[in-house]
């Protein structure tokens, strides 16, 4: 192993990366197109096998990249916003999902697609990815009641998308007979999470009360938040509502304290920026190991045929869910909730880490999130070009 060659490279990843977020932040060109394609130069060019190092690590850095985004995504969300458009939110999601997996599965399923392939497809991209939608959303000028209703909306649908792809993988397959237990389990799953997501949300907004700025708060956070999702996940095989409601319980500190009859303490807003910081990290590392796969990527007939498929399918049905649920035909800045990105990359490393996980998995993953991310891109170019035009 070269060391100075590895810490190079790294150096140059970080700094790379960098570029990347502000042309995202500036010019909302997807960052994570930039990260993919920095991984597959370095192989590339270096032509050496030191990208191995990363891809050995990258199942700890994607599940540890999950659990801040999520994170991160429930301290986005304001409580009083949220009851006001949980119920549009919540019927897109459910709306959207369903038919975009059922869809989605059949179609693949009648191509020729191993039946437990078509279940993980359908699963995993049926979902946008809340790392990508919300900052885009955020920098938008979409009004504050939309701009909060596409944050929660993508956020469920992740949700969603994360436990239907962890209960695929650990029930499989899933029989007429063992169907009831594992809706039971998932729903108990749920409820007990959100309720030991809030409970420790709420005791760790009074230890932040006491500690106040003390150095090193924000790590003990997130050191707080790992071990309440170990703690989930050694229960029911998955921490991660735990790790939203959490989020949720700290952005929302003072009046769910008020709720219950504690002082009223807010989370300094250090905390957000400190956790985007560690998300950016994990992201970097695992955009750039992805790209390094690439390299080494088959393209064939029938990963085309799987792309066109599944890309097709979620375009038309967000389109038909926001023109029967909010009854837009086309709203202009729907381009924002379709691009795939960082959660869907983590399942899909679940799902080849798993028994029934094949490299292909991913590289389709890997393409849907490139091709949509692009797509975006180009909506986003040409809706500024014609704004421009009209002006003129």
């Amino acid at each position: 192993m070269n060391v100075t060659l590895i810490i190079a490279i790294a150096s140059l990843i970080i700094f790379l990366g960098f570029l990347g977020d502000f042309a995202f932040r500036k010019l909302r060109f997807p960052d994570i197109l930039v990260l993919i394609f920095i991984g597959y130069l370095i192989v590339f060019l270096f032509k050496t096998d030191e990208y191995k190092i990363l891809n050995e690590y990258i199942p700890l850095a994607a599940t540890i990249s999950l659990i801040i985004i999520l994170f991160e995504g429930g301290l986005t969300l304001d409580l009083s916003k949220t009851k006001e458009i949980l119920k549009d939110s919540l019927l897109m999601a459910i709306a959207f999902y369903t038919v975009s997996f059922t869809l989605i599965y059949t179609v693949l399923y009648f191509i020729g697609t191993a039946p437990i392939f078509s279940l993980l497809y359908a699963s995993i991209l049926s979902a946008p990815s809340v790392a990508i939608v919300i900052p885009m959303i955020n920098r938008s000028n979409v009004d504050e009641n939309r701009r909060h209703k596409y944050i929660m909306y993508a956020t469920l649908l992740d949700l969603i998308s994360i436990v239907i792809t962890i209960s695929i993988i650990q029930f499989y397959p899933i029989t007429i007979n063992n169907f009831l237990k594992v809706i039971a389990s998932l729903i108990s799953s749920i409820i007990l999470q959100i309720f030991i997501g809030a409970l420790a949300g709420i005791l760790w907004t009074e230890i932040l009360k006491k500690i106040g700025n003390m150095d090193l708060s924000y790590m003990l956070t997130l050191a707080y938040v790992l071990a309440i999702y170990v703690f989930s996940d050694i229960l029911w095989n998955n921490g991660m509502i735990s790790v939203i409601t959490i989020g949720l319980v700290l952005a929302n500190s003072e009046k769910i304290r008020n709720i219950v009859g504690m002082e009223v303490f807010a989370i300094d807003e250090n905390l957000k920026r400190f956790n985007r910081e560690v998300s950016f990290f994990f992201r970097t590392i695992i955009f750039v190991s992805i790209g390094t796969m690439l390299y080494i990527a088959k393209i064939n007939i029938h990963i085309i045929i799987i792309l066109i498929t599944i890309i097709s399918i979620i375009y038309i049905v967000q389109i038909l869910t926001v023109k029967f649920v909010e009854n837009q035909k086309l709203y202009r800045h729907i381009h924002y909730i379709m691009p795939r990105g960082l959660t869907q990359i983590v399942l899909g490393i679940f799902a080849v880490s798993s028994p029934y996980g094949n490299i292909e998995i991913l590289y389709i993953i890997t393409f849907v999130i490139i091709i949509t991310n692009i797509i975006t891109s180009l909506f986003i170019y040409l809706a500024k070009l014609n704004s421009v035009l009209r002006k003129k």
